[in-house]
C-alpha cells in the first residue's frame, strides 16, 4: 500500500458501502415524503406506523461510538513489524443500525447490523455485518418466547452487552467470553423471559459458536474443538422500587430518571466445553459460571439533575484448571516479539477472566445541570474497580477505571474521558506475578440515532 495514499481511501469497500447507504437513505426519505396520505398516523422520524392505533410499526434506530486513545502497550508489543511502547489512534468502537418491526399484536422482529473495533489496521471490506436477527412473541407480561440470532444471555445484568453505560464501556469482566463462546456476544438461541410481580427472569438455551480452540495442555484448560453441546444460562432479579424493562441489555445508569434497586443472581453452564491434559491423559472440563449482583440508581435532586449510581457483582468462574483469558478490548497491536512479550500478550491485553473468584464495583453520580433552565448539559464522574484471584496467577489481578462524562443530552449524546490502569504479569521464580502497570486513556463520543 502506498504510504502517501490518504487513509480514508485505503479501502474502496467502505466508500462503496457509504455510497450505497446514502442512496438507500435518499430513497427512504423520498418514500417517507410520498406517504402524506397517512399523516393521520403522526409518524415520528425513523418510525412508521402501520395502523391508526400506533400499535404496529417499523422503527429504525442506532448508535455510534468513536474512540480517540493513547495506550501504553504491553512489553514486546508490535504494530505491523515495528516494536512499539505506546501509540495514539482513532477507532470506531461500535456502530449499530437496527430495525424493529411489530406487524401484529405481541410479535416483534429485530434486525441489527454493525461493525465493532474498526481501527486503521482493519482491512476487511465487509466489516459491516449482520449481528441480530430474531423474533419474539409476548403472550403477556409474565412470559415472552423468542428465537433467532441474538445477544440474549444470562449470568448477570450486563452479560448481554452495553447500553447507557456508567463509564466508557461495560465492565470488561462481563465480556470475558466474547468471541470464545459467541460472535460479538451473539449466538443462535431460544429464550424465555418475563416478569412475575417484582421478579424479573430470563432463561436462554444456545448452541454456541466456539471460534477459537486449542490443543489440550498439561494442567492448563482451554477450549476444545469437539462437538458443541448446548449452553444454558439464566438471570433473575428482584426489583424493589420502580420496575425495569425486560430488553436484552440493561442500562448502566438512569441518570436519576428512575429509582431502581435490583438484586440478581445468574449462572451459565456448558458441558465438555474445555479440555486439558492430566499426566498425559485428556480430561474434559465443563464451563460453570455463577454471579450475584446489586444495582442501585436514584435521583438526589430532580430539579437540579443530581443522582447517584452503584453496581457491584461477585463471580465464581470455573473453566477447568489454570484457565486465564487475556483480553484486549479494541486492541491496536497485531504482533509480538517472542523474546520480550509478557504473559499478558500484545497491546492492551490483561487477565480479565479465569478460573477463580472475582469482584467488580462501579459507582458514579451526576452533578447539577450547567443551565437550570434548559436542563441538558451536566457532568458525571465515575469509577470502576476489579479484584480477581485467579488460580493460575500468584498475584491478585486489580484493575482501575476513572471516568468523567459530559452529558450533552443524557446518554443520547455524550463525551466520556476514561483512564484505565492494568497490571502486567511476567513469569518469575515464584509464579506469574505483577511486574509493572500500564495506562490507557480514552476519549469517547457516543451518539444515539433514533
Amino acid at each position: 500500500m502506498d504510504a502517501n495514499i490518504p487513509i480514508f481511501f485505503k479501502n474502496s469497500g467502505w466508500l462503496n458501502f457509504f455510497l450505497r447507504l446514502l442512496i438507500a437513505i435518499v430513497f427512504f426519505m423520498g418514500y417517507m415524503f410520498s406517504v402524506k396520505a397517512q399523516d393521520t398516523k403522526a409518524n415520528k422520524p425513523l418510525k412508521y406506523y402501520l395502523n391508526d392505533d400506533k400499535t404496529h410499526f417499523i422503527a429504525f434506530s442506532g448508535y455510534a461510538q468513536i474512540w480517540a486513545r493513547y495506550t501504553e502497550l504491553n512489553p514486546g508489543s508490535k504494530i505491523n513489524e515495528s516494536q512499539v511502547n505506546n501509540t495514539v489512534d482513532i477507532s470506531l468502537r461500535r456502530l449499530r443500525m437496527k430495525m424493529t418491526v411489530v406487524p401484529i399484536d405481541g410479535l416483534s422482529l429485530v434486525f441489527q447490523g454493525g461493525t465493532t473495533n474498526l481501527t486503521y489496521l482493519s482491512d476487511n471490506e465487509n466489516a459491516f455485518e449482520l449481528l441480530d436477527a430474531y423474533g419474539e412473541y409476548k403472550f403477556n407480561n409474565k412470559i415472552t418466547i423468542g428465537a433467532g440470532r441474538s445477544n440474549y444471555k444470562g449470568l448477570n445484568r450486563f452479560a448481554s452487552g452495553p447500553t447507557s453505560t456508567l463509564l466508557y464501556d461495560v465492565p470488561f469482566i462481563t465480556l470475558g467470553n466474547v468471541n470464545r463462546t459467541d460472535l460479538t456476544l451473539r449466538n443462535l438461541n431460544l429464550f424465555a423471559k418475563g416478569q412475575l410481580g417484582r421478579l424479573d427472569y430470563r432463561i436462554i438455551l444456545a448452541k454456541t459458536y466456539v471460534p477459537v480452540t486449542g490443543k489440550p495442555l498439561e494442567n492448563i484448560s482451554n477450549f476444545n474443538n469437539l462437538q458443541v453441546k448446548p449452553n444454558l444460562s439464566t438471570y433473575i432479579k428482584w426489583q424493589f422500587f420502580e420496575k425495569e424493562n425486560n430488553n436484552p441489555t440493561s442500562p448502566g445508569s438512569y441518570l436519576g430518571k428512575k429509582k431502581v434497586l435490583a438484586l440478581g443472581i445468574g449462572m451459565e453452564y456448558q458441558k465438555d466445553l474445555l479440555w486439558n491434559l492430566k499426566s498425559g491423559d485428556t480430561v474434559l472440563n465443563d464451563m460453570k459460571l455463577f454471579s450475584a449482583d446489586v444495582f442501585f440508581d436514584t435521583p438526589l435532586d430532580l430539579e437540579s439533575g443530581t443522582s447517584f449510581n452503584f453496581y457491584a457483582t461477585a463471580y465464581l468462574h470455573d473453566y477447568g484448571p489454570g484457565y486465564v483469558r487475556n483480553l484486549g478490548i479494541n486492541n491496536i497491536s497485531n504482533g509480538a516479539d517472542s523474546k520480550t512479550i509478557s504473559f499478558n500478550g500484545a497491546g492492551n491485553s490483561y487477565p480479565v477472566v479465569g478460573t477463580g473468584h472475582s469482584f467488580y464495583l462501579q459507582s458514579g453520580f451526576t452533578l447539577p445541570y450547567f443551565n437550570q433552565r434548559t436542563k441538558k448539559t451536566r457532568l458525571m464522574p465515575a469509577f470502576g474497580f476489579q479484584y480477581s484471584r485467579f488460580e493460575r496467577l500468584s498475584d491478585p489481578m486489580v484493575s482501575y477505571d476513572l471516568g468523567l462524562s459530559l452529558l450533552l443530552k443524557d446518554h443520547a449524546s455524550k463525551f466520556v474521558f476514561n483512564a484505565q490502569s492494568r497490571p502486567v504479569y511476567t513469569a518469575q521464580v515464584n509464579g506469574l506475578k505483577v511486574s509493572d502497570r500500564k495506562m490507557m486513556f480514552v476519549l469517547m463520543y457516543h451518539i444515539n440515532i433514533d
